[in-house]
């Protein structure tokens, strides 16, 4: 049995940047929250150079290609065969499911409760960031899919930073925007397609600013 010892953000870390752990299930609780810890994923891949398999179903990864050193699938599904199918592969493997599969397999896997991403949240602004303005914190609490893009925002302007107050009539259409742009990297669409989904919600943001 695996026990997680550490703070959830520092064993997402870790488990990103070395091979002591193969696997790692994260209860995503809802769309919202699931993105948060999705595009945690994705921002230590990036920083640590490792590749992200964006995965609808199980592919055995024995056959890729030896030079490619650091890659996890990344898989989100409730379906408990496909599940088992990644837990009992060779493939380095990050699985997002729902509570109930979460109590089931969370003994066999490091393993990370997305109901507990308010500590997760304040942990990673607070001690990975060094971030100490409580309104970047409040927001990000309120709207977890739009933390990285609001670090980004205060990082580039800290002492002007102002939080968006009218968020929450617009996080429903950009919730729906990071979506599509998670289900477009999964089912491998070309950067053309990535493009333009980032390009949607530059847009969308660019407007909704001019009307306020």
């Amino acid at each position: 049995m695996q026990k997680n010892m550490i703070n959830s953000i520092e064993s997402t870390i870790k488990f990103i940047e070395d091979d002591s752990q193969q696997k790692l299930i994260i209860n995503q609780v809802n769309e919202e929250i699931g993105l948060f810890y999705i595009n945690l994923v994705e921002k230590e891949a990036i920083d640590k150079n490792v590749r992200i398999n964006y995965r609808d179903k199980f592919i055995d990864n024995t056959s890729s290609s030896l030079f490619i050193e650091n890659e996890i699938d990344l898989y989100v599904s409730n379906n408990k065969k496909e599940i088992e199918k990644y837990l009992n592969s060779n493939n380095k493997s990050i699985i997002f499911t729902d509570y109930k599969n979460f109590k089931i397999y969370s003994k066999s896997a490091l393993s990370v409760n997305g109901y507990n991403y308010i500590t997760d949240i304040k942990y990673y602004i607070t001690k990975i960031l060094n971030i100490k303005n409580p309104e970047l914190i409040d927001f990000c609490i309120n709207s977890p899919y739009l933390m990285f893009s609001e670090v980004s925002k205060y990082l580039t302007n800290s002492s002007g930073y102002i939080r968006e107050n009218k968020i929450k009539e617009t996080t429903n259409f950009i919730l729906e925007i990071r979506k599509e742009l998670f289900n477009i990297k999964r089912n491998h669409s070309s950067p053309k397609d990535i493009y333009l989904n980032l390009k949607k919600e530059v847009l969308y943001k660019k407007l909704n600013f001019l009307v306020y």
